[in-house]
């Protein structure tokens, strides 16, 4: 497997994650100092702080996600991607379907098992 196909695996199981309300499984393929850097936020920082930004979101809508790699670069055991992201998002509550997108760069890590652990996730929304 290249280090592309590792990554867009690592990226799948974090969408999977996402799309199924599984958050356990989207911190898995986490580093757990992993730090998020998203538009109008505060930065965050640890696993924690992922189970507290997306449980709401897990709670409040049925998701799907997606995200298109448009560069690749790799640094020994440290790989940077970006590209943009898109989903949809529709609202148990009211039916509304948002449709959220932007561009994102996400950083991973190889750990000691040779898996790939995300640590930086930083994005802005809008079209990309």
């Amino acid at each position: 497997m290249t280090v592309l196909e590792e990554i867009q695996a690592a990226i799948a199981e974090w969408n999977t994650g996402l799309d199924n309300g599984d958050i356990e499984r989207m911190v898995a393929s986490c580093h757990p100092e992993v730090m998020t850097v998203n538009e109008r936020q505060p930065v965050t920082t640890g696993t924690q702080a992922i189970r507290a930004k997306y449980n709401p979101r897990i709670a409040a809508a049925e998701i799907t996600s997606g995200y298109d790699i448009e560069d690749l670069q790799e640094y020994g055991d440290t790989v940077i991607v970006s590209g943009r992201f898109y989903g949809t998002m529709k609202m148990h509550d009211t039916g509304e379907v948002k449709t959220p997108e932007g561009r994102l760069v996400l950083g991973y890590k190889r750990d000691k098992t040779g898996a790939w652990k995300m640590f930086l996730d930083m994005d802005n929304n809008g079209p990309a």
